[in-house]
């Protein structure tokens, strides 16, 4: 009893990772582990977990979120939104001070690998046979999540890039954890392009020579990378679908001039009008009839049946419209110090940030601070950074 209470946090995050592709699951295990870690934290008088520096970041930028209610349209939106957001890195911290050992971030990452192939394994069989393990069927001849016809997990998956990426990269696993990692960075990156989504290919185009370059074995890494080129393009040869939905990133912004480029639009015009502070955390979406002009075009707002766009469709674009060049020193801050956490251990750790650098990116037309499902990811890709960055450290102490 008394070892399953003192790892129960370990446990409950195990469990997580079972959740982060069924539904909205994993919102009440993140609510469990939090609740589990703060507890021992009160208990065994942790306090100096609180001095992490990115934890301190997210806090500052969560009470001035939070704080944007005073000038938001919906204030009520921004404190409940801001709210959430906290919780989502009070799970980082959870996670950055319960995986600290080698053999714990060993059995998590094997985890995480394990859970990924089960969901390329689902997403290859729908492909194939026209149904994955939970009767969904195939539509338009691109895979779906294991539990819906949606399909976020084409989004959702490269978040995993740079832990698989990482672990790749260091030496000392036996044969068979060198297999299973190759498997679950080879399922990820051919799930991808059956799902259809272009913007997540474009990133990992420009990451993923970058992690085979940085490998400790270039050579197997390139050839590899090659041989899933040949793979996907044979795929690609043999479904029309794929074909028309790839052909747009030719002209892409031809392709995206109704749809993003308006939305993209209306966030300016809300960050001209308020560059300090902006619009108010969580209220883009209330301000949308104010700042968007009829000449953008949209196909997805419109003022007679009152469409509008939930969020600005950029992590960007959403800071820069709801939070203003404050919300954007918060974003640069954190970024800047991963990014020096990166730099000071080595090309391992570089590759273990690949995650962030794909949720926060100017390309990334999906993920934004200010979505509760998306804003979830992107914080759990910096908790799969510090993971990296905790292994690197584990492995350098002295026995």
């Amino acid at each position: 009893m008394n070892l399953i209470r003192n790892h129960l946090t370990e446990y409950l995050i195990y469990l997580l990772s079972l959740a982060f592709f069924a539904g909205k699951t994993y919102q009440i295990v993140t609510a469990l582990v939090i609740v589990s870690f703060f507890v021992d934290v009160i208990r065994f008088k942790r306090w100096y977990v609180f001095k992490d520096t990115l934890f301190i970041i997210f806090s500052l930028w969560c009470t001035y979120l939070f704080i944007s209610a005073l000038w938001a349209v919906n204030p009520s939106f921004s404190m409940t939104g801001a709210l959430q957001l906290f919780a989502w890195c009070s799970l980082y911290l959870a996670i950055r001070f319960t995986f600290v050992t080698k053999k714990q971030i060993e059995t998590f990452i094997k985890l995480q690998a394990c859970v990924v192939l089960f969901v390329a394994f689902n997403s290859l069989l729908q492909f194939f046979v026209g149904y994955n393990l939970f009767g969904i069927p195939l539509e338009g001849s691109r895979v779906s999540d294991l539990f819906n016809e949606r399909r976020t997990i084409g989004h959702l998956l490269p978040v995993w890039i740079g832990l698989f990426g990482a672990m790749l990269a260091f030496t000392g696993h036996t044969k068979r954890t060198y297999l299973l990692y190759t498997l679950a960075l080879l399922g990820l990156l051919i799930t991808l392009p059956l799902t259809g989504t272009r913007g997540p290919l474009v990133i990992l185009a420009i990451f993923l020579p970058l992690i085979a370059w940085m490998s400790p074995y270039r050579k197997w890494a390139f050839m590899a990378l090659g041989g899933l080129l040949i793979a996907v393009v044979c795929i690609i040869a043999v479904t029309p679908t794929l074909q028309q939905r790839l052909a747009t990133l030719s002209n892409p912004f031809e392709d995206q001039r109704h749809t993003r480029i308006p939305i993209w639009l209306t966030a300016l015009e809300e960050f001209k009008d308020n560059p300090i502070l902006g619009v108010g955390f969580h209220n883009y979406r209330y301000r949308v009839f104010d700042y968007y002009e009829d000449s953008f075009e949209s196909v997805e707002i419109n003022r007679e049946t009152g469409n509008y766009a939930y969020h600005a469709h950029s992590p960007w674009l959403d800071i820069l419209s709801e939070q203003g060049l404050v919300g954007i020193c918060f974003a640069l801050a954190m970024l800047a110090t991963i990014a020096l956490s990166a730099y000071r251990s080595g090309a391992n750790v570089l590759i273990g940030s690949m995650g962030v650098w794909y949720a926060f990116s100017l390309l990334n037309s999906t993920f934004t601070i200010s979505s509760g499902r998306w804003s979830y990811f992107m914080i759990l890709s910096i908790s799969f950074f510090v993971i990296i960055l905790n292994y690197k450290k584990a492995i350098d102490e002295k026995p």
